[in-house]
């Protein structure tokens, strides 16, 4: 009878070892990951945003006096929902007015706190405002 003292196979240290490294692997990677899913999201925000503003600066220049009753959110529109975000045009309100806001508000993985706000006020100054996790995403 022929013994076999065939020992193959990895030892328990080799593998504790294996799996510390693919830990600290992990705790490096992970939070990179996080924050560039968040940025990318952010990033999605301020272009639907982006390419619904000129939209609605045209209107409020075609009609300088008549903005607030020719661009209200119900004749322009608000931008199409995504995923991520639902879009609410803040109309010009008043006789000649040219202010107005687009606020993308967080949907699915966001909550509704996580909010991009894009707006112009009476002197024609644009501002941006991240709140939540998209706080400084402007």
């Amino acid at each position: 009878m022929k013994k076999f003292n065939n020992k193959s196979g990895f030892t328990l240290i080799e593998i504790i070892v294996v799996l510390i490294i693919v830990g600290i692997l992990a705790a490096i990677a992970l939070p990179n990951l996080f924050s560039n899913v968040s940025k990318s999201r952010a990033e999605e925000a301020l272009a639907t945003i982006g390419t619904y503003r000129p939209t609605v600066e045209a209107c409020i220049s075609a009609n300088p006096t008549l903005a607030s009753t020719k661009c209200t959110a119900a004749l322009l529109g608000n931008p199409t929902a995504s995923t991520n975000f639902t879009y609410t045009l803040t109309a010009p309100s008043g006789s000649a007015t040219v202010d107005y806001g687009v606020v993308a508000t967080g949907q699915a993985a966001l909550a509704s706190t996580d909010t991009i706000t894009i707006s112009r006020n009476t002197a024609g100054v644009m501002s941006c405002v991240g709140a939540g996790k998209l706080l400084g995403a402007c």
